[in-house]
């Protein structure tokens, strides 16, 4: 999984005008993530922060927040801040 995230290459045929851009919906369910850490209930010393959270909703932002929340609070997690 490691090998396909850093090495894995996706094709992009660019993005809709009419405003149909959505955060990603489906991803780890919301009731396996410990929100104080962003780790997982399941699996310890993993951590998950932005759209591969499932959480459904029209962008404007708002995921992009939801992004760098995660990602400060999992990096304040990590370093045991």
């Amino acid at each position: 999984m490691a090998t396909e995230l850093v090495q894995g290459e996706y094709a992009v045929n660019g993005k809709s005008t009419f405003k149909e851009e959505f955060v990603t919906a489906g991803g780890i369910d919301l009731k396996e993530v410990n929100f104080k850490t962003m780790q997982s209930k399941l699996h310890e010393g993993l951590y998950f922060a932005g759209e591969i959270l499932n959480i459904d909703a029209i962008t404007g932002g708002f995921n992009f927040q939801n992004a760098w929340t995660g990602g400060f609070i999992v990096g304040e997690s990590i370093a045991g801040v």
